[in-house]
């Protein structure tokens, strides 16, 4: 289940790649005993150490919104390192019956490396039995990589506006970034004039098609903000996005997949107020709430007020295109983890507001939040090989369940089943928290292992490994209402009237009507990152 990956080899290269090692394993096979034992002694300690570090960079954590991949692990796989491993057994064997002198020996002296060097990197990776080590009070700050301390931002734009929500000003992002590129189709850009500056609205009348449907932000990560002293009067806020969608260049075109990464600068001055969780991604009037429909040029005609200069919201100033590359999800490759060995990133401020959380909820139980986690991560790898979202559901926020939808889309689309088995969680760490007036949020690091393959709907393997477990590692944000107490349920049932499950594709519970998946009354799945995207 989706970054900055490098864009994943095409499925024809794959084919290429396999028929060549088709052809070297068929060569040795026929010269075997062409050569000296001693050259395959050495050939085979060689390819044990090479094959340990195949195994550290094994695919783990998903593919990147790179142009293939979902948002959580999938279309991974240890094709390679197997058929290399299964070529080194037949030699071992061949030695054993033609020079057992030295076949033998090199036969056990090769089962303990393989022991020694598995039980190594299961302690370096971290990967012992299922363990929840992480508690925020026992962790330690790394200052491995590079940081940015989102909540130092966050802190500072709450002493301008208290009623700041991280949460909802990410939800508006997804928004107005999806709503404006399909704006873009077609040339619509007027009806957003709201939010958008002339200088941004030109930017993108530079990119001229006829359609765009389908748009999916796969990251976004805030890269600098910047307004905070009194005399400057506007917030300014760097976000960059990495995003795919369909569109179609001009009316009678087929569709074409994208691939695309923009920096947006928002901006916003420090007399305007956040919106509440009712209305934080419906875009009206910023002024009044009237439709965009009455709003021309960046002029509202209901309440007669400029509005795309940020006086009453957040107004986009500017929009720089990254790149942007033809090309939709590729589902058939092997993508390599990038980040699963990195150091775990922790908020500074981390033992402080897990204390301020025990605070404000003495209800609230560490193991408890955990046991939710282990049931919902159980339940998304069944749904996810399914295909079938609906038991995820109650658990999803809305802006995550249409990106975990657009990558199910995919597969049906393309006749093809990610599928993970025997999956299970080796450790959570809780990296973050966060509270506001509106919402508590926790991000937590969870490591898991498990077979992770993609079949055909004729159940033929295309990529992945039935045999090898593949561990990985990503960043997980769980978010709930700030008004909301207890202990976390690892039942499944609905969190506000305990009803058997069952919720519509809305995220309302068909028993009592409540919308479950806005985090009101227990932890919803809000956002998942790859390791080596996450940057605190």
């Amino acid at each position: 289940m989706d970054t900055n990956r490098p864009t994943p080899p095409s499925a024809e290269r794959w084919s290429i790649s396999r028929s060549i090692r088709q052809s070297i394993s068929s060569f040795l096979r026929s010269s075997l005993h062409l050569l000296p034992p001693v050259f395959w002694c050495v050939a085979i300690l060689s390819s044990i150490v090479l094959i340990a570090e195949l195994a550290d960079a094994r695919p783990g954590g998903g593919q990147g919104y790179s142009g293939g991949g979902s948002g959580r692990s999938s279309g991974s796989g240890g094709g390679d390192s197997g058929a290399a491993l299964w070529l080194i057994i037949r030699l071992l064997i061949w030695l054993c019956i033609e020079y057992p002198a030295i076949g033998i020996p090199l036969t056990i002296a090769v089962i303990i490396a393989a022991i020694v060097m598995g039980r190594k990197k299961r302690k370096r990776d971290g990967y012992s039995e299922w363990s929840s080590g992480g508690y925020p009070n026992q962790s330690t700050p790394s200052t491995a990589r590079s940081q940015v301390v989102s909540s130092v931002y966050i802190n500072a734009i709450r002493k301008i506006d208290p009623k700041f929500s991280i949460v909802l000003f990410e939800d508006f992002l997804y928004s107005l970034f999806a709503e404006v590129h399909r704006a873009r189709g077609g040339n619509n850009l007027d009806k957003l004039s709201a939010y958008l500056s002339p200088p941004a609205t030109q930017s993108l009348r530079q990119r001229p098609v006829a359609e765009i449907h389908s748009v999916i932000v796969g990251s976004m990560k805030i890269t600098h903000v910047s307004g905070f002293n009194p005399t400057e009067g506007h917030i300014k806020v760097g976000v960059e996005f990495e995003a795919n969608y369909t569109q179609k260049s001009s009316p009678t075109a087929n569709p074409q997949g994208v691939y695309a990464r923009e920096k947006w600068t928002l901006l916003r001055s420090h007399s305007a107020k956040s919106r509440g969780p009712t209305n934080s991604n419906v875009l009206t009037c910023p002024s009044c709430g009237a439709p965009l429909n009455v709003v021309t040029a960046g002029q509202c005609g209901h309440c007669n007020q400029k509005v795309n200069n940020g006086t009453f919201d957040w107004t986009v100033q500017s929009i720089q295109l990254i790149n942007c590359s033809n090309r939709g999800p590729i589902l058939t490759t092997n993508t390599e983890e990038r980040g699963t060995t990195l150091p775990t990133i922790f908020d500074p401020q981390i033992t402080n507001t897990s204390n301020a959380l025990s605070s404000k909820d003495p209800e609230h139980k560490w193991d408890s939040f955990f046991a939710r986690v282990e049931m919902i991560f159980a339940e998304f790898q069944t749904a996810w090989s399914n295909r079938d979202l609906a038991s995820m559901r109650p658990f999803l926020s809305d802006c995550l369940f249409q990106t975990q939808s657009y990558w199910i889309d995919a597969y049906k689309q393309q006749h093809l089943r990610n599928i993970t088995e025997r999956t299970r969680i080796s450790g959570i760490e809780v990296v973050k928290i966060i509270m506001d007036s509106h919402y508590d949020s926790v991000t937590i690091r969870l490591r898991a292992t498990g077979l992770d393959y993609t079949v055909t709907d004729h159940n033929r393997m295309v990529c992945g490994s039935k045999t090898v477990l593949r561990p990985y590692s990503e960043y997980w944000t769980f978010i709930r209402g700030s008004g909301t107490s207890g202990t976390s349920k690892a039942e499944k049932s609905c969190s506000n009237c305990g009803a058997p499950l069952k919720v519509n594709m809305a995220g309302f519970c068909e028993y009592c009507q409540s919308k479950v998946t806005s985090g009101q009354f227990d932890w919803v799945l809000s956002k998942i990152e790859q390791d080596e995207s996450y940057c605190g």
